[in-house]
């Protein structure tokens, strides 16, 4: 038997098809399993930091405090950057839940920690934040229990006071 022309055409469409079907089956499968195991045991899901309704009104790192006032933001000390834009990246910030067992695993390298209060528009009481730098990563108790990893360059969260951000 002998194809023409248009015959190898459609037998080269067929097998680029079955190609692109093979290679999205992994993906299409995985997806599929996610969305019916998802409800019974969540995987590492990413959590904010502050809830989303919340808005910093003043921030205080250890060695730097951001406060909003009727002109804009203010820092002391004074630093060199767009605080605006430093504030969204807090406000904004998201990790991965830590589990308690990778927490146990993480217990001996948790050396020094920085807190962090986060006041709100609102609110009466801070958010205190407790951040350990790590190797890899920046380890967050959020202040109601939960523990999230982010992995961010240390200037990003906890500037120098010379950093040009």
């Amino acid at each position: 038997m002998r194809l023409t022309r248009r015959g190898w055409n459609n037998v080269i469409i067929i097998g680029v098809l079955a190609f692109i079907a093979v290679i999205q089956l992994p993906e299409l499968l995985r997806a599929r399993l996610a969305t019916t195991t998802t409800s019974v045991a969540p995987s590492s899901t990413v959590i904010p930091l502050f809830a989303p309704d919340r808005v910093i009104q003043q921030l205080l790192l250890p060695k730097m405090t951001f406060q909003h006032s009727l002109t804009g933001w203010n820092s002391q000390p004074s630093v060199a950057f767009d605080i605006a834009t430093f504030i969204a990246r807090w406000q904004t910030l998201k990790g991965t839940k830590v589990t308690e067992q990778q927490l146990l695993g993480l217990k001996n390298q948790l050396l020094v920690p920085n807190t962090v209060e986060a006041w709100f528009v609102g609110h009466s009481q801070p958010q205190r934040i407790t951040a350990y730098q790590l190797s890899h990563f920046w380890l967050f108790n959020n202040g109601a229990g939960e523990w999230l990893a982010v992995t961010v360059a240390s200037d990003f969260l906890f500037p120098s006071l010379v950093a040009k951000l």
